[in-house]
């Protein structure tokens, strides 16, 4: 009897070693409170030491695994770029890198208020309970150290530059050919009136019900509402409803009123296209926009 009873402690012993016991079903916790997940082995032989920079794929998640922030947040290639020090906090996701080596893709569980206060250095968005807890999904690309860091950023903006020339040249052989003539606004777009509007101007809040046809320079369609037979509808001002660009187009616009604007890709989709891949990278767009309707806060 004392054997079996040994026997037993011993495979509690056992399991709750191995996260069994964690209150998240597959996390295995360390000893600082980090709660990890392995998801993804890379072939990577290399781990991240002080001073080197980490290129990451990043994803912030609710405990119900509702995504409300990610590194294409940051930029347009879903990856950033992070300096290797030492944890923001103790239980932190960084504390997790130490480990990783280039390839894999881990997923940590981390106290909210530590990530808001000493990681973002803000407040606790009011979506998160005081307490509570963030998913963050981690995959780590690559590691470099300083001078392959500024070797690298170099070249980035090396073809950033050839394909933002690239991209004015087509714009610019599009303005000459084109029979109407658009006004430049100060931010690279340009702005062709077709109808003006009776109603008010959007305000901060408003609800706007529109109308558009997304096109390329050459005319063929990407996107439209009047295909769809369903006009979109947002909340003026809430950032990452619209891309950019349309956001500043509808800003000039009352309701009723009816226009044309050509988009550069830098307020549009652009270094990486469009989530869908039907707008390639360093694209200019054109969208003919109908503001239908505007509702006050």
């Amino acid at each position: 009897m004392k054997i079996k009873y040994l026997h037993i402690l011993f495979l509690v012993i056992l399991i709750s070693s191995c996260g069994f016991f964690s209150p998240y079903e597959g996390y295995t916790k360390t000893d600082s409170g980090l709660f990890y997940k392995l998801q993804v082995i890379g072939d990577g032989k290399r781990k991240p030491a002080i001073g080197d920079f980490l290129q990451l794929t990043i994803i912030y998640k609710t405990d119900k695994d509702s995504v409300f922030l990610d590194s294409y947040s940051n930029n347009d290639i879903g990856m950033v770029i992070l300096p290797f020090n030492h944890s923001s906090f103790v239980g932190s996701f960084e504390e997790g890198l130490t480990t990783m080596n280039e390839g894999d893709s881990v997923s940590y569980i981390v106290d909210a208020d530590n990530l808001f206060h000493n990681f973002f250095k803000t407040e606790l968005p009011i979506f998160l309970k005081k307490g509570g807890t963030v998913k963050v999904d981690v995959k780590l690309k690559k590691i470099f150290n300083n001078e392959q860091y500024q070797e690298e950023l170099k070249r980035y903006e090396e073809i950033v530059e050839e394909r933002d020339i690239e991209e004015q040249r087509k714009l610019q052989t599009f303005l000459d050919t084109s029979q109407v003539s658009y006004s430049p606004l100060d931010n690279g777009m340009y702005y062709l009136p077709i109808s003006q509007g009776a109603g008010s101007p959007p305000e901060r809040g408003n609800t706007l019900q529109i109308n558009y046809i997304g096109t390329f320079l050459n005319g063929k369609v990407f996107e439209s509402t009047y295909q769809r037979r369903q006009p979109l509808e947002y909340n003026y001002g809430e950032q990452g409803q619209v891309i950019k660009g349309l956001e500043t187009a509808i800003s000039l616009m009352n309701e009723g009123a009816k226009a044309k604007f050509i988009i550069p890709s830098h307020l549009a989709f652009g270094e990486e296209g469009s989530s869908t891949k039907i707008v390639p990278p360093f694209t200019t767009v054109i969208y003919e926009i109908e503001l239908l309707n505007l509702t006050k806060k």
